[in-house]
């Protein structure tokens, strides 16, 4: 196992202390969730010293997943995500212990998945809100916090659950029932993207988040991502992540972020904040972006469902 006297450490130095570097080293995380933002996450923080990981993803790698996640080229995909995931952390760190879950997260070996974790990673799909239910329950249980990242455009968004907080993972997406709501009935329900998306791009397509949601006889398009908007939601969970580390060893340092407080960072406009309001922030940016679409003064996407089905993009 790497110690601070290991050489792939040493530039970490000019940023922070030893007692930051090692409580790094002796910390465990769990990702739920190694698509663009999870993957990215899980190598940054390996490169800046956290060597236990717990992973786990039911997913295999399709053609679609290269424009966001560094874990795809020719020979991953059709493999499991948090397989290749294990692979890569090995490259980064052979000491490192690395546990996955090829079955994803499940009702069966959730407790065995977080039972290590200090810190987790919520990077699950949000059209299954059940999976974020689950381990927000099981996190307050073991009273560890969890960091919740989502990116849209060319931005990143993120917060995290205080497992003492009353601002549960169930209050702030609004799951009807809240934190006694049977996970059956979770499972059933959907989020509203005014939960979520506490940033909307100002210079986004409306006619893209049109798509995007439900209409009755048309089945809603697939989420649009790219790795601009995966690595700035990357970005925050490392750094989120850190102060978590610092905060949990009585060290110095800068707060996290907690819900419903949201941190957003947009790599394309340049612009950054906190916003202690998601939902009105949400609304505001909406309408930003509805004002600069009637004046045309956005970029046109290609997300129609013409545009889509003439080149196959349907899934």
């Amino acid at each position: 196992m790497r110690t601070l006297d290991s050489p792939e450490l040493y530039r970490n130095m000019g940023f922070w202390d030893n007692a930051t570097q090692q409580a790094l080293l002796e910390t465990t995380v769990a990702i739920g969730g190694a698509g663009g933002a999870g993957y990215l996450v899980g190598l940054e923080l390996a490169r800046i010293g956290v060597q236990s990981f717990d992973i786990a993803d039911p997913e295999d790698f399709d053609d679609v997943n290269s424009n966001r996640v560094l874990g795809v080229n020719v020979k991953t995909i059709g493999r499991n995500k948090a397989e290749v995931f294990q692979e890569d952390i090995f490259a980064i760190n052979p000491d490192a212990k690395v546990h996955i879950y090829k079955d994803g997260v499940t009702t069966d070996n959730l407790e065995e998945f977080m039972h290590r974790a200090d810190i987790v990673l919520d990077a699950t799909e949000l059209s299954m809100p059940e999976l974020g239910t689950m381990i927000a329950r099981e996190a307050r249980r073991r009273e560890v916090p969890v960091v919740n990242v989502e990116y849209v455009g060319h931005a990143g968004q993120g917060t995290s659950f205080d497992p003492h907080s009353k601002m549960t993972f169930e209050r702030f997406m609004g799951i009807k029932g809240g934190v006694d709501a049977p996970l059956d009935e979770v499972a059933d329900q959907s989020i509203n993207p005014n939960r979520y998306l506490a940033y909307l791009p100002p210079y986004a397509d409306i006619n893209t988040l049109i798509a995007i949601q439900e209409k009755e006889g048309q089945k809603a398009a697939p989420l649009p991502s790219n790795m601009i908007g995966a690595g700035q939601a990357a970005q925050i969970a490392v750094s989120e992540m850190v102060k978590h580390v610092r905060q949990g060893a009585n060290l110095k340092g800068l707060a996290p972020v907690f819900a419903p407080s949201v941190r957003w960072m947009d790599a394309y406009t340049g612009k950054s904040g906190i916003t202690h309001h998601p939902r009105i922030s949400y609304y505001r940016r909406l309408a930003t972006m509805v004002a600069k679409n009637a004046l045309k003064l956005n970029e046109k996407a290609s997300y129609s469902v013409e545009e889509r089905a003439a080149r196959g993009d349907l899934g």
